[in-house]
């Protein structure tokens, strides 16, 4: 309590002393308090001096000091260049004020960094080509703040009227550029360019056509691949088994969100442009998809991806990016999202990016580290009234910007996105307190301010087509009152996009609860068990790292039954089996180890004919027709080749052959496995390669197999 107390006045010194209305907490739990002008945790805190700049005594040491009982051996603070306050403000940025002074500084850190993150030609620059997060900030503030900056930073990612799909040479193992869409879609809606929608329209389509052709899975109706929603595909580290053809073979929330969103973008721009399409209805089939395999209804989310070599399982953590994105977007439906917002557990320093944390560091950095994550998680929040995770969400984002990212600090060899998390702190101006909603028409207004942030709001100077806008917020709630422009009372919240010139709108609100005001709060650590390493024999299986006591679980199809030792006899089987070996835990099971697949019947093997043109065909015969899987025995010989497969004229899905992972070039290698409906008797299948747009390269395939189901 005393060193409490000592702290407190440490800050309240440096600081200068508080304006009355800062005085109200925010947010005040086990881990820190959060009011107007000072966050404290433990013995570090930050304030805002009267001068504007943000005061704080975290060093490096006390950093140290306070995480070294997590694994010191792992952890490394590093530190880089501070925040200091401008002598003159960024060129056309918007100005915001309040009677919560840290928020004031914290926004103008945000639209400096912003102003900063760009290259010698003006576009702004991803972080560690993460191109996923980039996409993210244009949606959340970018667009609105610096629309012609995000149209040709955007324009700069095209290629031949198609987004560019490798990223590091990756796709489609990492399909997650078609969150391109997104962000294009947004920033039509701040600037009305009629010439960047039909430019968008086109390349969104024509992206849209290469990913229907490569990723689609015929049996679930989603998107294959990897996603980076939010970091590395998130669980997926922790599988050191898989490599680039069992990614591609994951189907990823994130992935399959932004492609409903980007049919749903496309039937909207045709709408604007005249142009009659079926888009809706493909964004409509993406979303039963979703709802159909990736809800987790024992758990009561969605999990983060499907995985697995021939029976697809759903990953045992959810990814909360992409959680919010399906709020938002309409993937989640009122109750679901309300839900989802309510009973998802959080941590006291904000909703980690994935739940269970897929390792014991992620739920204590996951809100430093991915500022976007909690972004979209307090739309979310604000979108279905929940003001109180609302409230706790505004919280984890200042208390890491303000001890962290005014200090330049970070984890070592973890990148800082100062764009990202800028972007997100100004969001929560624009979308949040201003309630912005940009539409095609114009602006509707759906302005959100927690009970425990009172006083006057005002955003000076926002540019928006051809007008400029100052707006004021009276008052807290999320119902508005009242709403008037330049003195004049308005109809609806609601400004059209035609209006011209300087316009002051207000808006006074009052409180209107619509929904559930429940968070669940998980103290401590939840974190999933870690994925056992196994070595398969042909009738047995041996758990390298068995831990006597720890309840380890056999996998077979999917069924689980209880292990009891490191070394057991795996059931016998005349049919096709897939068996893999996970651990019990209190948040939930390991990820799945290495699976050992059990044909059961010997398979079909043909060999794979000589093809110059990157079409070849092969006939196989089968005694009963049904469901069948085929593979790929290749040699690799460079990075990644691509095959498209039909049987008897009907797609049937994608072959995957990478060298990457793999200990010897020279070994046989087989690809990721496709379901193929074959007829009683002959059927042929043809196999047709697809061009990568980078580093093409060929494998060199041997033979073909084909194995009953």
């Amino acid at each position: 309590m005393l060193a409490a107390i000592a702290v407190s006045l440490a800050c309240l010194t440096a600081c200068g002393g508080r304006k009355q209305m800062s005085n109200f907490v925010i947010v005040q739990n086990e881990v820190f308090t959060l009011t107007g002008d000072s966050v404290i945790e433990d013995t570090v805190y930050a304030c805002v001096h009267p001068s504007g700049r943000i005061e704080s005594n975290v060093t490096l040491s006390r950093l140290d000091s306070l995480y070294r009982s997590i694994d010191s051996s792992r952890i490394h603070f590093v530190e880089g260049k501070r925040w200091t306050s401008r002598s003159e403000r960024p060129v056309m940025m918007p100005e915001y004020s309040s009677d919560q002074p840290l928020l004031d500084a914290l926004y103008e850190m945000s639209i400096d960094q912003i102003a900063d993150a760009v290259d010698k030609n003006g576009y702004f620059t991803p972080s560690q080509n993460n191109y996923s997060r980039l996409y993210c900030s244009i949606f959340l503030s970018l667009a609105a703040l610096k629309p012609h900056q995000s149209m040709e930073t955007l324009r700069r990612i095209v290629d031949r009227d198609s987004i560019i799909m490798q990223r590091e040479g990756q796709w489609p193992v990492v399909s997650d550029h078609i969150g391109w869409a997104t962000a294009a879609w947004e920033v039509y809606k701040t600037t009305g360019d009629r010439t960047w929608l039909s430019y968008c329209y086109r390349v969104i389509e024509k992206t849209l056509s290469i990913n229907r052709e490569v990723l689609l899975d015929q049996t679930t109706g989603l998107i294959h691949g990897a996603g980076y929603t939010s970091s590395k595909p998130l669980g997926v580290r922790r599988m050191t088994w898989m490599g680039y053809n069992d990614l591609f073979s994951c189907m990823s929330l994130g992935n399959n969100i932004l492609t409903s969103n980007a049919y749903t973008i496309l039937s909207n721009m045709g709408d604007e442009l005249g142009i009659e399409n079926d888009y809706e209805r493909d964004a409509q089939h993406f979303k039963d998809a979703i709802n159909q395999y990736l809800w987790n209804e024992d758990k009561g989310f969605y999990s983060s991806f499907l995985y697995g070599m021939a029976y697809p399982r759903k990953s045992p953590l959810t990814d909360n990016t992409s959680q919010a994105m399906c709020v938002l977007w309409g993937i989640a439906d009122d109750n679901r999202a309300e839900n989802l917002i309510a009973h998802t557990p959080v941590s006291d320093k904000g909703v980690n990016v994935s739940y269970p944390a897929a390792n014991a560091l992620e739920p204590f950095f996951s809100n430093s580290s991915w500022a976007t994550t909690q972004a979209l998680w307090n739309l979310a929040a604000a979108w279905v009234g929940n003001e109180n995770a609302l409230r706790r969400g505004l919280g984890a984002l200042y208390r890491a910007q303000a001890l962290y990212q005014s200090r330049g600090i970070h984890l070592q060899d973890v990148n800082t996105d100062y764009l990202g998390t800028s972007a997100s702190n100004a969001a929560m101006v624009l979308r949040v307190f201003m309630g912005m909603n940009f539409t095609p028409e114009g602006i509707e207004f759906s302005p959100t301010i927690p009970a425990c942030m009172p006083g006057k709001k005002t955003f000076k100077g926002l540019n928006y087509r051809n007008a400029v806008l100052d707006i004021t917020i009276e008052g807290t709630g999320n119902d508005v009152e009242t709403i008037t422009d330049n003195g004049d009372p308005l109809e609806s919240s609601f400004v059209t996009n035609s209006i011209k010139g300087n316009h002051h709108i207000v808006i006074t609100l009052k409180h209107a609860d619509r929904a559930s005001q429940h968070v669940t709060i998980q103290h401590g650590e939840a974190v999933l068990p870690l994925t056992p390493t196994v070595e398969w024999d042909s009738d047995s299986c041996h758990i390298v790292d068995y831990v006597p006591g720890t309840p380890y679980r056999l996998s077979v199809n999917g069924q689980l039954s209880a292990v009891s030792d490191s070394v057991f006899a795996i059931p016998s089987s005349d049919s096709f089996t897939e068996f893999s070996v996970e651990i019990a835990g209190k948040y939930g099971n390991s990820f799945m180890s290495k699976p050992l697949l059990h044909f059961g019947l010997t398979p079909q093997v043909a060999f794979f004919p000589e093809s110059s043109d990157g079409h070849a065909e092969i006939t196989v015969s089968v005694a009963e027709g049904g469901e069948y899987l085929l593979d790929m025995g290749y040699r690799p010989t460079g990075t990644l080749d691509v095959r498209r497969v039909s049987a008897n004229s009907h797609p049937m899905g994608t072959l995957v052959m990478a060298s990457a992972g793999l200990m010897d070039d020279n070994d046989l290698a087989y690809s990721n496995m496709v379901a193929v409906k074959l007829l009683k008797g002959e059927n042929n299948i043809e196999f047709d390669q697809i061009r990568l747009p980078k580093s093409f390269t060929t494998c060199e395939p041997i033979h073909v197999r084909i194995i009953k189901k």
